[in-house]
């Protein structure tokens, strides 16, 4: 509602400030193909969710290579009985999280790790993100199709005439804007993000789940029009434009947004998601 107040003001027919009404509905999180995919999908909940060992092997890996040596030293350091157990190491940093980010405060949690120590520990849960969320499974380029094909008909049923709608306001949680990210074919780091890298490629990572998709992320588009001429858009995330794969510049013509992504649009995501 505050978005659309903002976007709205003045253009409608209702009380003192001429506000717009909008229309409000919510779809059952596991029937919504379009922002909770990961509910709806049930092959992704067979292949990806319930069937993630290349993740679990990752995981595994970095535990003994990273984790196990790092719960050591902390056992050393604060003289911990039992000796502390390496798979609570990233909730030190989960809790470091919550804590800075409701209130802020960094004298609990955080002050048991180092700067990089916190990296390390919160490393683990990148590869999570990554393996069920992003690059980490071929079926999550797939995931924001639906999305994708969603956006598409609307914008082009503006710029034909055919709607008066000029935004479409959607609310959710991290996980689907990832697929959707993913599909765009953006958020992708130089390499995969699997439990051999170093510290120093930890930290230069530019797009993990903390730095893009944290708490109170925004993504929207927008669209340009001018008469006579190739609409624009413009993709925004957390209001830093990002330019599309495929795309000259910030500003994309629209036309070659949807060449781009011919084969997402109105790709039967639903039937893509049946499982046998």
């Amino acid at each position: 509602m505050a978005f659309s107040e903002g976007l709205l003001d003045g253009t409608g027919p209702v009380g003192a400030c001429k506000n717009e009404p909008v229309y409000i509905w919510s779809t059952p999180a596991e029937q919504d193909l379009s922002l909770t995919i990961y509910l709806a999908c049930k092959r992704w909940n067979m292949t990806v969710l319930n069937n993630f060992t290349y993740f679990t092997e990752q995981t595994y890996s970095y535990g003994n290579k990273t984790l196990a040596p790092l719960a050591e030293k902390l056992t050393k350091k604060y003289d911990i009985s039992p000796p502390l157990d390496p798979h609570l190491i990233p909730y030190i940093y989960y809790y470091c999280d919550f804590w800075v980010g409701v209130f802020k405060r960094s004298d609990t949690w955080c002050e048991l790790l180092s700067d990089d120590e916190l990296i390390l520990a919160r490393y683990q849960w990148n590869m999570k993100s990554y393996f069920l969320y992003s690059y980490g499974h071929p079926l999550n380029e797939l995931m924001g199709c639906a999305f994708i094909t969603q956006f598409v008909n609307s914008v082009d049923n503006y710029l034909s005439g055919n709607s008066r709608m000029v935004a479409d306001l959607k609310y959710t949680q991290g996980f689907p804007l990832s697929f959707i990210l993913t599909t765009l074919g953006v958020y992708k780091n130089k390499y995969p993000i699997t439990a051999n890298l170093t510290l120093e490629q930890m930290k230069s990572l530019k797009y993990i789940e903390t730095k893009v998709l944290h708490w109170t992320s925004n993504v929207y588009f927008e669209i340009y029009t001018s008469p006579g001429r190739d609409a624009l858009l413009r993709f925004v995330v957390n209001y830093e434009p990002w330019i599309i794969p495929g795309c000259d510049d910030e500003y994309c013509k629209w036309t070659k947004f949807k060449n781009i992504f011919s084969d997402k649009i109105n790709c039967d995501l639903e039937k893509k998601c049946a499982y046998p």
